[in-house]
């Protein structure tokens, strides 16, 4: 009983450890390569809140920053976005565009952009998971991208 038991279990892990995740896909969009995306800073918050997106949200002005802010519970977050926008140098034919790319333990080490047929997508390079948390961090990124 013990012995299939045992053999029972580890048919179950083994059939569990086959099921990780392949790798990213871009699930066939074509890239555009003279599309451009420039990371300007990465902003957390614990417990904040909000959805992970890949499209980035256009940031116009300083009332667009508070606008985009105030969707977070975080209030160091919503300061940090208001601040980072104001603080940011937009080049010409350029602007800035703000996206929840990560919620989770792992806070990403750079954020990724790519353009195609129908728009800017934006993927979170996370490091590998080593940490255990008690509540969630959520990651804005702040970018630049093509106006």
């Amino acid at each position: 009983m013990i012995m299939r038991r045992t053999l029972g279990l580890l048919l179950l892990l083994l059939t569990l450890a086959g099921c990780g995740e392949k790798g990213h896909t871009d699930g066939g969009l074509k890239a555009d390569p003279s599309v451009e995306v420039t990371q300007v800073a990465l902003l957390t918050g614990t417990s904040a809140g909000g959805e992970v997106t890949t499209e980035p949200t256009p940031i116009a002005d300083k009332a667009a920053a508070q606008e985009y802010a105030q969707r977070f519970r975080n209030d160091h977050l919503q300061g940090e976005i208001v601040n980072a926008v104001a603080g940011a140098e937009v080049p010409g034919g350029q602007q800035l565009a703000a996206a929840v790319v990560a919620i989770g333990c792992e806070v990403p080490t750079k954020v990724v952009g790519t353009g195609t047929a129908d728009g800017i997508v934006l993927r979170a390079v996370l490091p590998s998971p080593t940490k255990e948390c008690f509540a969630p961090i959520t990651t804005v990124a702040l970018v630049l991208i093509p106006s």
